[in-house]
């Protein structure tokens, strides 16, 4: 339909009330004359000779929006129907834009048909609601057709809404509160507009966790190398962590972090570290308990192979230099402790250990004959050396 026809002014309203010409003849001097006044008839008694002569006699005087048919210059003849309409302002706002047009229209249907409006336009008052003879506020919206993206779906609609905000009302669609919208809610709809909704959602997650605890070592020279005894046990800690998972239409793609309170503070492990050099193991030989001897005496009394000599000597009459040695009156191992438990304080292996024995015998020569040599001259002396 041609925009021209809407917003042309009330004459095609006016052509199209009347259905037909009226002819009209010479007067008389009385007249019977029916009118029809906005679609109500009556009947008047006038010796009028023209139609606004007549018309104005029964209290009706058109004004420049009103409609008279016949013209008012019309001659009257007796029994003629003379039409009268009156002129009702219509205040339109049309899909925004506001104009003021005059009808003779009774009712809003008859009013927006002859502007050329069809029902599948939106009006903001009833169709047939009659047009009372003062202003009437009408707002008009043309059908528009209006994509809109949702949750990853496009669906295209035909709307009359007046803007974003009622139209996704219209479609029960809601707006969270961290929901992003393309354009905003009070936005005018145009036809062909594409509006995108972004579903974001923030699900608060609350999480228990274990706080590692630390590990202090500390050195012991008394420890052989490798071992490791633990004083005090360590104990994880726990912690609340609150965050916030961030959704973008149903897709994680986010954690913010919100708080986190320590629950149980986790305790420190405290270790001992043997960082002792293992002493070289017997393998059951005399040369390799000798071996074990000479590299003793120099590393923890500085002995050097004269006092080396003599205590070879010695060890040698006493158990030939054997782990197992054993004589009658109960003197055992390679020095021959009597009894041989006495090699305990050098270690619990005293029994089979050759290390274990030679680092007692050579600290029982140390602190009674000071040097093996002594000890020895004593062993020539009388054939033992306790």
């Amino acid at each position: 339909m041609l925009r021209s026809i809407k917003y042309g002014l009330s004459s095609a309203v006016l052509a199209g009330v009347v259905g037909g010409t009226v002819a009209f003849t010479a007067t008389g001097s009385d007249k019977t004359i029916h009118l029809l006044v906005d679609g109500r008839p009556q009947t008047i008694q006038t010796t009028a000779a023209d139609v606004g002569s007549a018309v104005s006699q029964a209290g009706l005087h058109p004004g420049a929006h009103d409609l008279l048919a016949p013209s008012a210059n019309s001659p009257l003849t007796n029994g003629e129907t003379v039409v009268f309409r009156h002129g009702r302002l219509l205040h339109l706002s049309i899909n925004g834009h506001e104009r003021n047009v005059w009808t003779t229209a009774s009712t809003v249907a008859q009013a927006l048909d002859a502007l050329g409006y069809s029902s599948s336009d939106f009006t903001s008052v009833s169709r047939s609601r009659r047009l009372p003879l003062g202003v009437t506020d009408i707002a008009l919206r043309t059908p528009k057709q209006v994509t809109v993206v949702h949750g990853g779906k496009r669906t295209t609609v035909t709307t009359t809404a007046p803007d974003v905000g009622q139209l996704l009302s219209d479609l029960g669609l809601d707006i969270g509160p961290y929901d992003r919208l393309s354009l905003s809610r009070s936005a005018t709809l145009t036809d062909g507009a594409t509006i995108r909704l972004t579903r974001v959602q923030h699900r608060a997650v609350i999480d228990t966790r274990t706080i590692p605890y630390n590990v202090r070592r500390i050195n012991d020279p008394q420890m052989l190398s490798g071992r490791t005894k633990i004083i005090t046990p360590g104990r994880t800690g726990l912690s609340r962590v609150a965050y916030a998972v961030i959704y973008v239409n149903g897709k994680r793609v986010g954690t913010t972090h919100i708080d986190r309170t320590v629950l149980r503070k986790p305790r420190t492990q405290v270790e001992r570290v043997g960082t002792k050099r293992a002493q070289p193991v017997y393998t059951g030989s005399p040369s390799s308990a000798q071996r074990i001897a000479r590299a003793m005496m120099l590393r923890d009394y500085g002995w050097g192979s004269d006092q080396f000599s003599c205590l070879v000597q010695m060890w040698n009459n006493e158990s030939g230099w054997r782990t197992d040695a054993e004589n009658s009156s109960g003197a055992y191992g390679i020095p021959q402790a009597l009894p041989g438990s006495k090699m305990a304080s050098a270690g619990p292996d005293w029994q089979h250990n050759a290390t274990t024995q030679i680092r007692w015998g050579l600290s029982y020569i140390a602190s009674r004959y000071n040097t093996p040599c002594q000890a020895w001259g004593l062993w020539q002396q009388q054939g033992w050396y306790y």
